[in-house]
């Protein structure tokens, strides 16, 4: 009878010391089943499949040591099953989900060092995020627009087209200060990445709006902000001759000699073939003139030909007395 107690307490022992291990072989295998499953069913149904993976790793991760080998595996496909979901939606044109996909596979790529998941969606996201700016933007709803313009280039910022889309934003509302520092940044990124035509478009795109408001306040004969004006065209472009002509005009009109000289000599220097010289060396020999440089203004007149030449032959040979 003490015997049959004795060993009666000895199973009863050994069954409770073997418990843990018993549990743990079946946690294991319920990590590895649900890590096979979502394997399985990765590309027909990734949303099952992230069900199933992130089930894996809860368990993995409560064995602790045990349940490694199926904690990588499964963090291993986390990233491309989002990605999956992802394009799932974008060929649905749902685009929301699609982005929240994509972030969400960046987000554990990036945690599970899964290099190759992170370079496709890095590559990917921007672009939709400028889509979406640009739905936005047709819309008219541009400060949401801005918003998904900034977090393109937030992933990508040497990516030209949502600085263009941002300078265009800021147009529609008015904004203009902030519409040429974005035009501004499209030339810089799209120059760095050689998309000449981009910065051509937001070259074309500044240029125009600071010469028609040059062009107004000259014809408002409000010379001092003409000049603001034409001298901001040239942080967009310092070789058009047209521009250092605008400036030598208006100088004038203030009586900056110094500074119409100066202009003149650049509008000479950038002149194209539409350009007509012999108005800026007239302006040139005008502008030595009043300085008492009538060496230098006879030398300005004598190149001034056409329609000039009456009033330049007049200066040489009555009021300058030119040899």
């Amino acid at each position: 009878m003490k015997t049959n107690k004795v060993k009666f307490l000895i199973l009863a022992i050994t069954l409770v010391l073997s418990l843990p291990f018993i549990s743990a072989a079946q946690t294991v295998k319920e990590a590895v089943e649900a890590y096979n499953s979502g394997a399985s069913m990765l590309k027909e149904n990734p949303a099952g499949a992230l069900e199933k993976l992130y089930q894996a790793l809860e368990i993995s991760e409560e064995l602790d040591y045990d349940g490694q080998e199926t904690k990588l595996l499964a963090q291993s496909l986390i990233p491309k099953a989002h990605q999956q979901l992802a394009m799932n939606f974008y060929r649905d044109k749902n685009l929301p989900e699609t982005l929240d996909q994509l972030e969400k596979a960046r987000k554990t790529a990036k945690e599970y060092g899964d290099n190759g998941t992170l370079a496709r969606v890095d590559k990917i996201i921007p672009q939709l995020y400028n889509q979406m700016g640009n739905s936005e933007y047709r819309d008219e709803k541009f400060e949401k627009a801005i918003e998904f313009y900034l977090k393109s280039i937030e992933i990508k910022a040497d990516y030209p087209d949502p600085y263009l889309g941002i300078a265009l934003s800021y147009e529609k509302q008015e904004n203009f200060d902030s519409m040429l520092e974005y035009l501004k940044k499209t030339i810089e990124v799209a120059n760095s990445v050689n998309d000449i035509n981009k910065a051509d478009d937001a070259q074309k795109k500044a240029k125009a709006y600071l010469l028609k408001n040059g062009d107004s306040a000259q014809k408002d004969k409000k010379y001092d902000e003409a000049i603001e004006f034409f001298t901001k065209v040239l942080e967009f472009d310092k070789v058009d001759g047209t521009i250092y002509f605008l400036l030598a005009v208006n100088y004038s009109e203030t009586k900056n000699w110094d500074k119409v000289v100066d202009n003149s000599k650049l509008a000479l220097e950038y002149a194209n073939g539409t350009l007509d010289k012999a108005g800026i060396y007239y302006q040139m020999g005008t502008a030595y003139q009043k300085l008492g440089k009538n060496t230098e203004a006879c030398e300005a007149y004598s190149n001034a030909s056409g329609s000039y030449s009456a009033a330049a032959e007049y200066q040489m040979k009555e009021v300058l007395k030119c040899n």
